[in-house]
């Protein structure tokens, strides 16, 4: 008897035995499980005007319209809280690859033109890399007249932006984004302003429901000229299916970056309040790549 119950265990065994080193052989062929990258860190490519570590994916055009109408303290009945008087942005851009977003955009308050690119170059991960990090820089021009009876070089009408932008999901619900900033004017407003003028942004987001949240930001400079202050926003995102729709208040009316980060001439304090919105939606101009990308670590 003793011996039939070693046959039987034996016979049992055996199978279960080599299915668990098959098992182990499989995994050892596919090599460490690839954590997975977090997804949406923030909803949309941009807080209110501070962008986020958000890109369209490779292939995906995105379009924002965006308004900032007038201040709300301004002959509030006449000019029906500012919506009398409004300023407006368009905004295009493409990403040719998962990492890279190149775009264009023109903003009426000081009639300007801007040029865009958006690079990540670190990627959040779960249970891997804690962060996602990337650089950001604008050129932008502003055509609006001299009226100081100077001849200008054309070079006057540039500034550029630089920015790092490290951000974190840290749960279902909150994420935040810190993006150190540095804004060259190649022509400043008095001899005592610097050329290169510094600042650190700040931005929230906090998840509501599966299509809403809550977000904020703020700007701090560090040349801080009398007549202008640091530009603070909450806003509430809301997604529509395609569309994302992101209504704010700011006294920040500018939407060019050296614009509003650095010459915001309204205080909360005041009342220099703005009420505007972004509204954005993508394009696929070409269907993601069987293969997968090779992510630039």
């Amino acid at each position: 008897m003793r011996v039939f119950f070693l046959v039987l265990f034996v016979a049992v065994s055996a199978p279960l035995l080599a299915q668990e080193d098959l098992f182990s052989m499989l995994d050892a062929a596919q090599g460490p499980v690839k954590k997975a990258p977090v997804a949406a860190t923030f909803k949309g490519t941009r807080v209110v005007n501070l962008q986020t570590n958000e890109l369209p994916a490779s292939g995906v055009g995105q379009l924002i319209i965006s308004h900032r109408f007038g201040t709300i303290n301004d002959r509030p009945l006449y000019n029906f809280l500012g919506l009398d008087v409004a300023q407006m942005r368009l905004e295009y851009s493409y990403s040719p690859a998962h990492w890279l977003n190149l775009g264009l955009g023109r903003s009426s308050g000081n009639k300007t033109y801007d040029a865009f690119a958006k690079v990540r170059f670190l990627r959040q991960k779960q249970d891997g890399m804690p962060l996602s990090a990337l650089y950001y820089h604008s050129t932008n021009l502003n055509s609006t007249d001299f009226n100081d009876g100077v001849n200008h070089y054309f070079t006057d009408r540039i500034a550029f932006t630089h920015q790092l932008i490290l951000a974190r999901k840290w749960s279902d619900e909150f994420s935040f984004e810190v993006a150190p900033t540095v804004v060259h004017f190649n022509l400043v407003g008095t001899p005592s302003d610097p050329n290169d003028q510094y600042g650190i942004g700040l931005g929230g987001r906090y998840k509501l429901t599966d299509r809403m949240a809550l977000t904020a930001e703020y700007f701090a400079r560090v040349h801080r000229p009398d007549g202008f202050y640091d530009p603070l926003s909450v806003g509430l995102d809301m997604e529509t299916g395609g569309h994302v729709f992101q209504f704010h208040v700011s006294n920040a009316r500018y939407m060019n970056d050296p614009s509003w980060m650095m010459l915001t001439p309204g205080s909360w304090g005041k009342g220099d309040l703005y009420f505007g919105f972004n509204l954005s939606r993508v394009f696929t101009h070409r269907a993601p790549k069987m293969a997968k990308e090779i992510e630039v670590l």
